[in-house]
């Protein structure tokens, strides 16, 4: 591996993953089984190395958005089931089967392609089956569910071992939807029923689900869904509070310079100094992730301390003032920009987004150094 000359890196601690692991675990309670979101690169955290240590922590199923995310971690060697949480696509089932992934389906024409790479393998596939309780994203809405299952039941080379929907407001104080969601779910539940088909796993609760409404994860519930709560952010107000960030992302003070009063940084001049001012320029900007949306609102760490973005975030760079840092700052000096002390959710309210984009945004430019 060549020698890394950028200072700018984000540190994975895989420790922290599989003790988060476990709490949600404990959280969802005995014979609920955990399956890990590794999708979109494990929410920024390298999708390969997090599913093979949550693998080695217990966890035995997975969940990505895309055929080709399943196979890369059938690559590195990861056992457990995968689900497809997209679906195939149109051109996804041969190789979803290929590579012994779990597709969800919630459209005829795809079933009938999984149903045919099925026939071709001469063995059944295993699918989990998609009904639309409310989040309107995918899912066979409830109204044609009867219809959707008759036809299903054409399909010999299907097996039915899970169904899933998806839960639009979880994180709500209000858990009056999320109630009728849950409803809804019983409803397509009891439709296969009647058909004698009987999944093995039933899953409808996300991280704010499963640790904010403790009845997704019991009774007609056996399996959840988590990913943000894995990461170690705090999927809604007062949950997961025991949970431990994961993801550390530092750089360097590349530059320190003194500017006078009335004194413009960066693109457009935005933020103009009030008094005399030292300002540290950072090697890290938009191209790696770090959101321009913080231009002028977020902060960074420099020796414990927070020192306010100053400027427009740039492409490659950002500037932020070190005035008030009572220790000299200097060039190679470390910063933080996520990690304790600097939360994924604070940086998420500066940018007016979500925890999410916050960690999925760090890009490949950015090194992932993975502590076990």
């Amino acid at each position: 591996m060549s020698r890394q000359i950028r200072p700018t890196t984000a540190y994975v601690d895989l420790e922290r993953l599989g003790r988060n692991l476990h709490r949600i675990q404990a959280a969802a309670g005995a014979g609920v089984r955990v399956l890990a979101a590794v999708k979109g690169d494990a929410y920024g955290h390298g999708a390969t190395r997090a599913a093979l240590a949550l693998e080695a922590a217990g966890c035995d199923a997975f969940g990505v958005a895309l055929v080709e995310e399943g196979k890369t971690l059938r690559r590195a060697g990861v056992k457990g089931e995968i689900l497809c949480l997209g679906g195939v696509g149109h051109d996804g089932a041969e190789e979803a089967v290929a590579w012994s992934l779990t597709p969800v389906v919630y459209d005829l024409d795809a079933a009938a392609r999984l149903d045919a790479a099925g026939r071709a393998r001469g063995r059944p596939v295993d699918v989990h089956l998609k009904v639309d309780t409310g989040m309107g994203r995918l899912g066979v809405p409830l109204g044609d569910w009867e219809h959707f299952l008759d036809r299903l039941a054409e399909f010999a080379h299907l097996s039915v071992t899970g169904l899933a929907s998806h839960l639009a407001e979880s994180e709500a104080t209000d858990p009056t939807f999320t109630q009728e969601q849950a409803r809804r779910f019983q409803v397509a539940l009891d439709a296969l029923h009647v058909r004698d088909w009987r999944p093995q796993w039933r899953h409808l609760a996300n991280s704010a689900g499963t640790l904010g409404h403790p009845s997704l994860a019991s009774g007609r519930f056996n399996m959840v869904r988590t990913g943000l709560a894995l990461f170690g952010v705090a999927p809604g107000p007062g949950l997961g509070r025991d949970l431990e960030p994961v993801m550390r992302v530092t750089t360097r003070v590349l530059f320190v310079k003194n500017i006078p009063t009335r004194y413009g940084l960066s693109y457009g001049r935005t933020w103009m100094s009030p008094r005399p001012s030292r300002i540290a320029t950072l090697p890290v900007g938009y191209a790696d992730g770090f959101p321009r949306a913080l231009s002028n609102r977020g902060h960074v760490v420099i020796g414990g301390h927070r020192c306010p973005i100053r400027g427009v975030v740039c492409m490659d760079m950002v500037m932020v003032d070190v005035t008030d840092v009572p220790e000299p700052v200097r060039c190679g000096d470390e910063v933080l920009l996520l990690g304790d002390g600097l939360a994924a959710e604070e940086l998420a309210e500066w940018a007016g987004t979500i925890p999410y984009e916050i960690l999925c945004g760090f890009s490949e430019r950015v090194p992932r150094r993975f502590q076990d």
